[in-house]
């Protein structure tokens, strides 16, 4: 008896509060994410074209979020580039992105949009988990005015 009464009241209570889900138009979805370090500030960019900075990249992709116009949805990102030298902070984005994330190098910030086409024709073999337990060496990503070009090292 006393547990039809705890269900009568989570269903009542269920009813009248408010769901609030997200709305799908907001959404952000990101594909591609360029992380680098300027200035002793962690900076990430989207192919989105949003872009955020701080001093770790939970504070980057804070910032990115406040000053996004949707809600920045990481969960989607395929692939993640970061600047040759900058290795370390991949050690930030093992919380944030997938571990299935696809990993590179390369010694510039490329077009997003046009290096999102280029990856997903020519994937990255190591993913964030496996960098995160091997440290195997990245590929790097070449941009050859436009043209790009994935080696692995």
């Amino acid at each position: 008896m006393k547990r039809w009464i705890v269900y009568i009241a989570a269903a009542i209570l269920f009813a009248v509060t408010p769901f609030r889900g997200t709305d799908i138009a907001k959404l952000a979805p990101v594909e591609v994410v360029w992380l680098t370090e300027k200035g002793g500030q962690v900076y990430l960019e989207t192919d989105t074209g949003d872009m955020g900075w701080g001093m770790d990249v939970r504070a980057a992709l804070e910032d990115m979020k406040a000053a996004a116009p949707g809600s920045i949805f990481l969960e989607t990102a395929d692939y993640l580039i970061v600047e040759q030298g900058r290795e370390a902070l991949l050690e930030q984005t093992c919380d944030v992105l997938r571990p299935s994330c696809m990993v590179c190098t390369a010694e510039t910030m490329p077009d997003m949009e046009a290096v999102a086409a280029y990856l997903a024709a020519h994937e990255p073999q190591i993913t964030l988990r496996q960098w995160q337990v091997e440290h195997q060496k990245l590929p790097v990503l070449r941009d050859l005015e436009g043209r790009f070009e994935l080696i692995a090292e």
